[in-house]
């Protein structure tokens, strides 16, 4: 099984390496591709306070947030009007705010489901609401078991509860992943980085890797998505030696390692596909590039997905990313998906290319399952 699963990973890896020029000749050329990938913000609404993101603080700012968002029935007619143009879709990721918040998810996610069946889904929480999450994961597990589940963890015992503004929630992100679990879900994990628990990676992968959990972190980001335009989000000159020191280890994970290159100060090699192989939807059904650049390209209520995409003012948002030197995470993932000489540039340097080889099949296995 493991052979057939690194084969699945090489082959993926191959039909991903051939599409990359097509890709970048069309991108040059002005020339639409079908969307591979999407983000979609469920809800601003949040029932943490964290310290890295105000989203939690755009239902006051805009009091309508909640009776605006998208219901199933619209996503529903949006999905099946435009059918063709997001045929190729191969993953979706559920995100908020909080998603479990709507009373409706579950429907959201059938609705998805159902239009995208050969999609990979996956739902980002904060894992608070531990009862409410498990019940609604046990229905959606009647019938999409290979949905992926995902919940912050900022810190160990009380200080993610400081970094997430909410007593208890150490101990309910863990219930809830426990929980997850145990219902036969692939879960994972991510810390983000700021100056409050910078020291934590370590200690962090290793209480979920004990678990069973996925790891990854990433630095915190300024973006629409968090709603902390021009927030100082850096570290000090001891913070980041000690985050440089503590992701030594992950040598053999492409994110991670490039992370820990960025801080070093070497420039990123990575295309940016955001906005032409991805974008991202707000709560409301505003198009944009990512989840970093809140400039709605146009609204789904009002427009099929082609025509927004393939509009003069996309096209001209697309042109400035060309040469983004940002890492956030989301993003990165998907362009590498679809630029992988990348990979195999940073591949070829590194010396741990069997421990890579080993996560990565393990992680084509549970999108196979997904599947």
């Amino acid at each position: 099984m493991a052979g057939k699963r690194t084969l699945h990973l090489l082959w993926g890896g191959i039909k991903a390496g051939l599409r990359q020029p097509w890709l970048a000749w069309r991108r040059r050329r002005g020339l639409l591709v079908k969307p591979l990938f999407l983000d979609y913000a469920v809800t601003w609404r949040c029932n943490a306070r964290c310290r890295m993101c105000d989203t939690w603080r755009r239902p006051a700012e805009h009091p309508r947030t909640g009776e605006s968002e998208l219901s199933p029935g619209e996503l529903d007619a949006i999905l099946a009007r435009d059918a063709g143009f997001l045929d190729a879709v191969e993953k979706v990721g559920l995100t908020g705010g909080e998603p479990f918040l709507r009373s409706d998810l579950v429907e959201l996610v059938r609705v998805l489901h159902r239009h995208l069946p050969r999609a990979r889904l996956s739902l980002v929480s904060n894992g608070l609401l531990t009862e409410r999450i498990l019940a609604a994961l046990e229905e959606i597990r009647s019938f999409f078991p290979g949905l992926t589940f995902s919940v912050s963890l900022d810190g160990l015992a009380e200080l993610h509860d400081r970094v997430r503004g909410v007593p208890g929630a150490f101990q309910r992100a863990l219930a809830t992943m426990r929980g997850a679990l145990a219902l036969g879900f692939t879960v994972t994990s991510g810390l983000t980085i700021t100056p409050h628990n910078y020291h934590q990676i370590g200690p962090v992968s290793r209480l979920l890797a004990e678990m069973g959990v996925d790891f990854s972190c990433n630095l915190q980001e300024q973006g629409a998505n968090f709603n902390n335009q021009g927030r100082d989000v850096g570290l000090d000159a001891r913070q980041r030696a000690e985050v440089l020191r503590q992701l030594e280890p992950f040598a053999h994970h492409y994110y991670m390692d490039n992370l820990r290159q960025q801080l070093l100060g070497k420039p990123r090699n990575l295309p940016c596909y955001a906005g032409f192989t991805s974008y991202f939807l707000s709560p409301f059904g505003e198009v944009c590039v990512c989840n970093l650049i809140g400039t709605p390209l146009g609204n789904l209520r009002e427009r099929p997905f082609a025509r927004i995409a393939d509009h003069p003012r996309s096209w001209r948002l697309r042109r400035r990313l060309a040469d983004c030197t940002c890492w956030s995470q989301c993003e990165v993932k998907k362009s590498a998906a679809v630029a992988p000489w990348s990979i195999l540039a940073w591949l070829a340097r590194n010396p741990r290319k069997g421990e890579f080889l080993r996560h990565y099949t393990a992680k084509s296995r549970l999108w196979v399952r997904g599947r």
